[in-house]
C-alpha cells in the first residue's frame, strides 16, 4: 500500500466538501435563466387604476354627504374582519407544507425555523387588529347609543323658566274666572231681556184695546222668542194659528156685508123741476131741488144699506153687535135677497150669505187668547 500524500489529508477533504455544498447551494445559470422574467406594468394599466380611485372617492364622497358612508364602512369593515378570522381559522387548523429540493439538504432545517415565528408573528398580529377594530367599532356604538340618548334628552329646566310658567298659568287661570264672570253676566242680560220682550207681547195681548190682528202679531212673535221651552213655544204656536184663523175669518163676514149692501141698490129719485130758457132764471131754479118722494121699498132699502155698512164698521173695531139685532138684520138680509132673486126657483133655505148667527164663538176664541197670556205672565206655563 502507499502512503497518502498531502493532497490527501484530511484538511484537503474537508474543504472540498465545504466547497461542493456552497456549489450545490448557489443557483446555476440555467436555473436563473429558467425563471419568467417580472412584466412590466403598463402605463394604461395605471390609468384604469387612477379612473377606478377617481371613482371610488366620488361614491365615498356622495355616501358621505347623505349620512350613509359610516353604516356602509362599518358593515364592509366587520366582513373584512370575519373573512380575516375565517381565513386564519382554516390556516391554523392545515399544517404548513414547504417544498424542499433534493439538493438543499442543508438548508432545511434553516428554512423551517425561520417560517414558524413569522406565521405566529401574523397571527398574533391579526388577532391585535381584529380585537383593536372591535374595540373601535364597540366604542363608536356607544359614542352613538350615548349621543343619540343625549340628544332625546330633554334640555334642563331652569327655575326662572319655572316661574315663567307658573305666572303664565296664574294669569291665564285668572283671565278664565274673569271670562267666566262674563259669560254668567251676559246670560243673565239676555235672559232678563227674553223675558222683558215676552212681558210686553203679554201686555199687548192683555190690554182690552188690543185688536185681533195685533193678537196674532203678539202670539206670532212670542212663538219665535229665544228660551222658551217646548210646551211654552207649542202653546204659542197654537195660540198663533187660532188669532190666525179668527183674522181671517172676521175678514171674510167684512166683505161679506159690503157686498151685500153694495147689492142693494135703491132707485134715484129725478129733479121735476122744469129748465128754463134764459140763463139767469135757469140759474135760479137750479138753487132749488124737487123730487118726488121716495117709495117704502126704497126707504126700507136704503135703511138696511146703511145697517149693513155699519156692521162692517163694527167688526172692525170688534165692537159686536147684540144677537137680537144682529139675527133681525140677518133675516131682512135673507128676505131681501129672496125678494131681489123673485121668478128663479131658489130655496131661501139654500143661501149662502157667508154670514155666521151669531158671534158667541169667536169672542170666546179671543177671551181664550187673553186668558192664556194672563197665565203667562203670572208664570202658568212652565
Amino acid at each position: 500500500m502507499t502512503k497518502p500524500t498531502d493532497a490527501d489529508s484530511p484538511k484537503e477533504i474537508d474543504q472540498d466538501i465545504v466547497e461542493t455544498v456552497i456549489a450545490d447551494s448557489a443557483p446555476t445559470d440555467t436555473d436563473a435563466e429558467t425563471q419568467p422574467a417580472p412584466k412590466k406594468k403598463s402605463h394604461g394599466g395605471r390609468n384604469v387604476i387612477l379612473i377606478l380611485l377617481f371613482i371610488v372617492a366620488a361614491v365615498a364622497g356622495a355616501l358621505a354627504l347623505s349620512g350613509k358612508f359610516m353604516p356602509l364602512y362599518e358593515s364592509i369593515t366587520a366582513r373584512l374582519h370575519h373573512r380575516a378570522s375565517q381565513q386564519d381559522q382554516l390556516a391554523a387548523s392545515t399544517p404548513a407544507e414547504t417544498k424542499v429540493a433534493p439538493s438543499s439538504v442543508v438548508s432545511k432545517p434553516v428554512a423551517v425555523t425561520q417560517s414558524e415565528p413569522e406565521q405566529s408573528n401574523r397571527q398574533q398580529l391579526k388577532k391585535a387588529q381584529r380585537t383593536e377594530s372591535a374595540r373601535t367599532e364597540q366604542s363608536g356604538s356607544e359614542q352613538h347609543v350615548a349621543d343619540q340618548i343625549q340628544s332625546e334628552r330633554p334640555p334642563a329646566i331652569s327655575s326662572e323658566d319655572v316661574q315663567s310658567l307658573l305666572s303664565s298659568i296664574e294669569g291665564l287661570r285668572r283671565q278664565l274666572q274673569q271670562m267666566s264672570v262674563a259669560q254668567r253676566a251676559l246670560q243673565n242680560g239676555l235672559k232678563a231681556q227674553q223675558e222683558m220682550n215676552l212681558q210686553v207681547r203679554l201686555r199687548w195681548i192683555i190690554d182690552p184695546a188690543s185688536r185681533l190682528p195685533q193678537l196674532q202679531l203678539a202670539w206670532e212673535e212670542i212663538s219665535l222668542l229665544p228660551g222658551l221651552s217646548n210646551s211654552q213655544r207649542s202653546e204659542a204656536v197654537r195660540m198663533h194659528k187660532l188669532a190666525r184663523a179668527r183674522v181671517q175669518q172676521l175678514k171674510q163676514w167684512q166683505d161679506a156685508l159690503n157686498k151685500w149692501a153694495d147689492a142693494l141698490v135703491t132707485p134715484v129719485q129725478r129733479n121735476i123741476l122744469p129748465q128754463p130758457e134764459y140763463p139767469w132764471l135757469a140759474w135760479i131754479v137750479s138753487q132749488f131741488q124737487l123730487r118726488q118722494a121716495p117709495s117704502v121699498e126704497s126707504r126700507h132699502l136704503s135703511n138696511l144699506r146703511a145697517r149693513l155698512l155699519d156692521a162692517a164698521r163694527h167688526l172692525t173695531l170688534e165692537s159686536w153687535p147684540l144677537k137680537g139685532e144682529w139675527q133681525s138684520l140677518r133675516a131682512e138680509l135673507l128676505l131681501q135677497i129672496k125678494a131681489m132673486q123673485h121668478g128663479a126657483k131658489i130655496n131661501t133655505q139654500a143661501i149662502e150669505i157667508g154670514l155666521p148667527e151669531s158671534f158667541d164663538a169667536i169672542q170666546a176664541d179671543i177671551a181664550t187668547l187673553r186668558h192664556t197670556a194672563l197665565q203667562w205672565q203670572h208664570g202658568g206655563v212652565q
